[in-house]
């Protein structure tokens, strides 16, 4: 399948059309180096794959997908590509476009929430070419988002003595949950990074 768009790539410098084409041939699962580290990349292969599962299921029924099927498919898959930097939520009244700081704000508000979370930052991954910083320099690195689709990293101290197996359990329920009620973009994956235990405060 072909996607024209003016630059062609996600916000991490990713080539939407290779992307496409790796969901298109049913290997959305599968990661390169680059898609093993990149939100942005695990945010699209969710969704792209998402929205093609329709055409999926009726190749698999050994039938012709009709054409209106394929342009409906096709579409969708345009206008989350010219909206790369945003989540994309449709209804009848028009479109609502959410920015990714959104997402992290939410994120890091929910996991602080969470009984034995110290403190919860976003984790700041520079893109390509892009010099180190702190988590304020860059909030969106914590988080991908494409249409309706999104993934968040959250890295956090923990109180010492915390189960840190029950509490990221319990930290990924809380920030997805919230997400998904605030937003209504559909968490792909909720990493959770435990960076240090603080004793009493």
């Amino acid at each position: 399948m072909t996607i024209p768009r003016s630059d062609g790539r996600l916000a991490c410098g990713r080539d939407v059309q290779g992307i496409l084409d790796q969901v298109a041939e049913g290997r959305a699962a599968e990661r390169d180096a680059h898609q093993s580290g990149c939100l942005h990349c695990w945010a699209a292969l969710a969704e792209y794959d998402r929205l093609w599962s329709p055409v999926r299921e009726l190749a698999a029924e050994r039938v012709e997908a009709p054409a209106s099927v394929l342009e409906v498919a096709l579409e969708k898959i345009r206008q989350v590509v010219e909206h790369a930097d945003y989540g994309l939520l449709g209804s009848a009244e028009g479109l609502t476009r959410i920015s990714v700081r959104v997402v992290v704000a939410i994120a890091r508000r929910s996991a602080q929430e969470v009984p034995g979370v110290r403190v919860a930052l976003s984790r700041y991954r520079p893109g390509p070419g892009a010099e180190g910083g702190t988590a304020a320099a860059s909030p969106r690195a914590a988080a991908g988002v494409t249409g309706g689709t999104t993934t968040v990293e959250v890295t956090l101290a923990a109180d010492y003595g915390t189960d840190l197996v029950d509490l990221g359990d319990r930290v990924r329920r809380a920030v997805a949950a919230r997400v998904r009620e605030l937003t209504g973009m559909e968490p792909a994956s909720v990493s959770v990074v435990v960076d240090d235990v603080l004793g009493e405060r």
